[in-house]
């Protein structure tokens, strides 16, 4: 961008200077836009990670809760196993027959077996439920420091997107004060390049390179450059140049 200073420049033409001048508000103008777009999208982006924190918050929660269920079915079966002995061993009490009592036994034992295969569960469960609930102790503290920190940067963004809305106005009026000053000639040929080009499209030439595409530019444009007398572009990339000391 080019200087107050190098703009009175004898070199630099009036027109020149006022195309820099609305280019200057353009580029504002252009900032103010892209912001307003982008904030919009890191909201978002917060947002969704504000949802992913609490979704994996309570799927850990979930899981707790599962071994927890686990855990109760266990015991409620080892509950029931236990009744089922203590039948068997009235049943003993009443049968005559030995086989039938041999049978008894036979259970008797099976379920015992089963008691201590659900005992090993349980303890599996146990261990896993405990780990589990320092992990989540762990992860939930972190993630609510998240949490927390994407919420004061929503807050942050909703604040200045408001700044911004108030500055598009003002970058808007700027704009239009800035091309008001352009004779119609020289609005019409800014337009023109600035519409098939990213900003800045008024360059500098510095030695015979263009500052837009740092390419060298011929001699001819050089001379017409230097001269001020009209508005010249590059004979590269199509960019209205000027030449300051």
């Amino acid at each position: 961008m080019i200087r107050a200073a190098e703009c009175n420049s004898p070199m630099v033409s009036d027109a020149l200077t006022k195309m820099l001048i609305l280019q200057d508000r353009d580029m504002k103008l252009q900032q103010v836009e892209d912001a307003l777009q982008t904030i919009p999208l890191e909201r978002k982006a917060a947002e969704a990670k504000i949802a992913s924190l609490k979704a994996d918050i309570e799927a850990a929660r979930q899981r707790i809760k599962e071994l927890e269920t686990k855990g109760k079915g266990i015991e409620t079966e080892m509950a029931s196993v236990e009744v089922q002995i203590v039948k068997y061993k009235n049943q003993q009490l009443q049968v005559k027959k030995n086989e039938e009592y041999q049978a008894l036994i036979h259970e008797i034992e099976n379920a015992g077996k089963k008691i201590s295969d659900l005992e090993s569960d349980e303890l599996e469960v146990l261990y896993e439920l405990d780990e589990e609930r320092k992990r989540f102790a762990e992860s939930e503290t972190k993630s609510k420091e998240e949490i927390v920190l994407e919420e004061r940067a929503i807050v942050r963004l909703n604040e200045r997107e408001e700044e911004v809305k108030d500055e598009l106005e003002s970058a808007r009026e700027a704009k239009v004060a800035a091309d008001a000053e352009l004779d119609n000639p020289s609005r019409s040929k800014y337009t023109q390049v600035a519409r098939g080009l990213k900003f800045p499209v008024v360059v500098e030439l510095a030695g015979q390179s263009c500052k837009g595409c740092h390419m060298r530019v011929s001699n001819a444009i050089l001379s017409e450059v230097k001269a001020a007398k009209e508005i010249t572009t590059c004979d590269n990339c199509g960019r209205i140049l000027y030449y300051a000391d």
